[in-house]
C-alpha cells in the first residue's frame, strides 16, 4: 500500500512516497531502507504493489543486469525496460502467471522520472508521460484532487509533493508517512549507482505531517514568487507616480485658468 506523486514545476522535477509497508495484518515505517525510491543509472523508479519487485530491482542492480543501462529517453525505452522486467520476472524469477491469455500484466505500478519526464506505468504495461504532475497507488485520487487545487498557486514543486502526499496519508488509511522526496537532477545520473536506493543530500525525509498552513503565505516565500511580486509591485509603483505628476500637471493648467479669469474680472 503506497502513494507515489511526481510534479514537474518551473523547470524542475520532484518524486515523492510514503513509507507504509503492509504484511497481512501488521504494517511498518521504520524498515531498513525503507523508501520506495529506487535509483537506477539514468532515473528515479518508483513502485506501488507488492514489496517483492523492490527486491527484484535490488537484485538486477547487484548483477548488474543490462537492462539497467536504460537512458528512458522516451516511451519507447521505457516500454522496453518493463518488458524486460516482464521477461525476467517469467524466466529468472518464476513470478508471473503465465497461464493467463491476457496481455503482459504486472500487478504492480510505477514511475520513471528523469530531470525531464515522468513517466507512469500501469500494471499491463501501458506507459504514459504526465506534463505537470501525477499520482499513483492507494490514495492516488486525494492526492491529484490536491495537486489540482495548488499546482497553480504554488510555485515550489517539492511543497506540491508534499501536501499531496500529505492529503494522501490524511485520508486513506493505506497511505502513512515518513514521506521521502527528492529532486531530480542530471547531476545524480549517469554512472552505475553504489546503492539502489534514493539517497543522499538531495532526499527529504519528512517524520511527520507539517499540514497546508497557509497556502498564500507559502506560496508568497518561494523565490520565483517573491520576485514576480516584487517586479508586480515595482510596476504599480511607477504607474502611480506617472499618473501622479499628469495629475499635478492638470491641477496647475486648472489653477493657472482660474487665476486668469479672476484677474480678467477684476479689469
Amino acid at each position: 500500500m503506497t502513494i507515489l506523486v511526481a510534479v514537474k514545476k518551473n523547470g524542475r522535477v520532484f518524486v515523492g512516497a510514503d513509507r507504509i509497508t503492509t504484511f497481512g495484518n501488521e504494517y511498518f515505517t521504520d524498515l531498513v531502507d525503507g523508501s520506495k525510491i529506487m535509483k537506477l543509472k539514468h532515473a528515479y523508479l518508483a513502485t506501488s504493489g507488492y514489496t517483492l519487485l523492490d527486491n527484484v530491482i535490488e537484485h538486477l542492480h547487484a548483477t548488474n543486469h543490462k537492462m539497467m543501462d536504460n537512458a528512458f529517453k522516451s516511451r519507447a525505452e521505457v516500454f522496453s525496460f518493463f518488458l524486460e522486467l516482464y521477461s525476467e520476472l517469467k524466466k529468472s524469477y518464476t513470478l508471473v502467471d503465465t497461464g493467463k491469455d491476457t496481455y503482459a500484466g504486472i500487478y504492480n505500478v510505477f514511475f520513471i522520472v528523469t530531470p525531464e519526464n515522468i513517466f507512469g506505468i500501469s500494471n499491463n504495461l501501458s506507459v504514459h508521460e504526465y506534463p505537470q504532475y501525477a499520482a499513483k497507488g492507494a490514495g492516488s485520487d486525494y492526492a491529484l484532487g490536491c495537486l489540482y487545487g495548488i499546482y497553480d498557486t504554488i510555485t515550489d514543486g517539492l511543497e506540491a509533493v508534499r501536501l499531496s502526499l500529505e492529503a494522501a496519508c490524511q485520508f486513506s488509511v493505506y497511505c502513512k508517512e515518513p514521506l521521502d522526496i527528492i529532486e531530480v537532477k542530471s547531476s545524480d545520473f549517469g554512472r552505475q549507482p553504489k546503492s539502489y536506493k534514493a539517497l543522499g543530500r538531495g532526499l527529504k525525509t519528512l517524520p511527520k505531517r507539517k499540514s497546508a498552513g497557509n497556502l498564500a503565505g507559502t506560496a508568497q516565500g518561494s523565490p520565483t514568487t517573491r520576485r514576480a511580486l516584487k517586479k508586480k509591485a515595482s510596476s504599480q509603483s511607477t504607474g502611480k507616480k506617472g499618473k501622479s505628476a499628469a495629475d499635478t500637471k492638470t491641477g496647475s493648467s486648472s489653477t493657472g485658468s482660474k487665476k486668469r479669469r479672476a484677474v480678467k474680472k477684476t479689469r
